[in-house]
């Protein structure tokens, strides 16, 4: 083995020592630290978007266009609502700035008749759809009422189609201050819609028990 030496005075020194025992020169070998690993980023997927396999592809999205009648979402290649028969080059004109009419306003024009209201507020279409439930539940009653006709079932007719028309009259009212204030309506035409089939069915259904009832007697 070779003699170890001091690197300053070149003093023999013994193969551990820290420190020359001549010239108390360090003896300590300088170690050149290691650059440090740059941490490589993560980046997280957002959820619904992991890796598929090779064989596999994205579904596309599936393109509907809003019918600007009833707020149905028909297939884009439908020329007509499936729902209320509205064109789609509805879309395409122009849209008319709503009337101002303040809340007040609005409320006492439904007053005078469900859906003038909604009409002042620039909603017409839900107006017509209000005033025509309106006019089918109270001239039903007064239909029945003046015909005669008394019986349990009738009377059930009688209260419900007079309880719809006061609803509807007094619903149309507030849909109506709340339209003229900036919100949206109570309910959809495509439920109003439902709601009146709904109404006749079952008008229907209870006249035919009153008429089965009065004839076996």
């Amino acid at each position: 083995m070779e003699d170890r030496r001091c690197p300053n005075c070149n003093a023999l020194v013994s193969a551990d020592a820290e420190w020359c025992g001549q010239c108390f020169s360090s003896l300590r070998v300088a170690t050149i630290p290691e650059p440090p690993t740059a941490a490589v980023p993560v980046v997280a997927r957002p959820r619904g978007t992991e890796e598929r396999g090779p064989g596999e592809r994205a579904e596309p999205a599936k393109l509907t266009w809003p019918c600007p009648t009833c707020g149905s979402q028909n297939d884009i290649a439908l020329d007509l609502c499936s729902v209320c028969g509205t064109s789609f080059g509805q879309l395409l004109k122009e849209e008319r700035a709503a009337p101002t009419i303040s809340p007040r306003d609005a409320f006492l024009w439904s007053l005078t008749f469900p859906g003038v209201g909604h009409a002042k507020a620039g909603r017409a279409p839900d107006g017509i759809a209000r005033g025509t439930l309106f006019v089918l539940s109270f001239g039903l009653a007064l239909v029945i009422v003046l015909s005669g006709v008394s019986s349990p079932p009738v009377f059930g007719v009688v209260v419900l189609l007079l309880g719809s028309a006061v609803v509807l009259y007094l619903g149309s009212a507030a849909e109506a201050y709340r339209i003229a204030g900036g919100g949206s309506p109570f309910v959809s035409s495509r439920a109003l819609l439902w709601a009146t089939v709904a109404l006749i069915m079952l008008t229907v259904a209870l006249l035919a028990v009153s008429v089965v009832s009065v004839n076996s007697r």
